[in-house]
């Protein structure tokens, strides 16, 4: 009870943050990027590479045809932490995805500006009204990328949220996937902590999106307060999100969930430890790695 109360002060220190960015803007007579249920009337953003010795690549073409769409297994992170945002889009594409109805969401939510594209427009929402944010057809060296390289709609849509919610990608480092749901959806989203496989495999039925976070590693500065859970699998990131794939049944007539990591099919590198793309673990071992769970009826 303690953890979520700590999630829930976080993430409305969170939202009192970005509260307070824009009510700078407002005193300063800066324009407002994105106001709730407003078009956006800025020039087209740029939140400015990651790097600025590298530049921003061209995101060439019409991404929402991307025959790889909505299969989480095709989600790349790259360099910015928004594991949440991705984990959070990503399992609303395959809900979408499975079925047939991503490519009718990518065509009204992504409007193109030029033949191809110079720019996108992103319907996002807050507070469930609908904010058009209009983005460059570009990505940031470092940002989202296909599981072949290149860049792809995710790219647009993590350009988007990065303008909308202040204007550079360090403003999507961290948050929770309940929120990534509702930024593309408008819908309302819920955050629990430790769910069943069961109660798992009910929600992917029932049509919602689905997606999990790993426990914390030890913490120093609050071990005093509560005894601190955390990941005891060397392939699994901590204080990460991961897409709910499946839950199924294996060979030994035992129930398993299969995760997707946003970091990629090939997973990656932590600390001198690889850390696997794609998860399959029993009811105890996603137990002992997991803690939260963000979902969302997407029909």
């Amino acid at each position: 009870m303690l953890k979520r109360v700590a999630l829930d002060l976080q993430d409305q220190a969170g939202k009192l943050n970005r509260n307070a960015d824009e009510q700078d803007k407002a005193s300063s007579g800066a324009s407002d990027s994105g106001a709730p249920g407003k078009p956006d009337s800025n020039p087209p953003g740029d939140p400015g590479p990651l790097n600025p010795d590298l530049p921003d690549v061209d995101v060439r073409g019409d991404v929402r045809d991307d025959p790889a769409a909505g299969n989480p297994r095709d989600i790349q992170q790259g360099q910015i932490g928004d594991c949440w945002l991705l984990a959070g889009l990503g399992s609303v594409a395959q809900t979408l995805d499975r079925e047939g109805k991503l490519d009718e969401f990518l065509a009204t939510h992504m409007r193109p500006v030029g033949d191809p594209p110079a720019h996108w427009v992103v319907t996002l929402y807050e507070d469930g009204k609908p904010v058009e944010v209009t983005v460059e057809a570009k990505s940031t060296p470092g940002g989202v990328r296909g599981a072949d390289g290149q860049p792809n709609w995710l790219s647009i849509y993590e350009r988007a949220a990065a303008e909308h919610r202040g204007g550079s990608y360090n403003d999507i480092n961290g948050g929770f996937s309940n929120d990534a749901m509702e930024l593309m959806t408008g819908k309302s989203a819920d955050r629990d902590g430790e769910l069943s496989l069961d109660e798992l495999e009910d929600k992917l039925a029932n049509g919602e999106a689905v997606s999990v976070g790993t426990e914390d590693v030890k913490d120093e500065d609050f071990d005093w307060f509560w005894e601190s859970d955390e990941v005891n699998r060397t392939d699994v990131v901590p204080n990460h999100a991961y897409i709910v794939v499946d839950v199924k049944t294996n060979d030994s007539g035992e129930k398993i969930v299969v995760l997707a990591n946003p970091w990629g099919p090939s997973g990656g590198d932590l600390d001198g430890e690889h850390k696997s793309g794609t998860l399959e673990l029993t009811e105890e071992e996603y137990k002992e790695n997991f803690d939260s769970v963000y979902s969302m009826d997407v029909k």
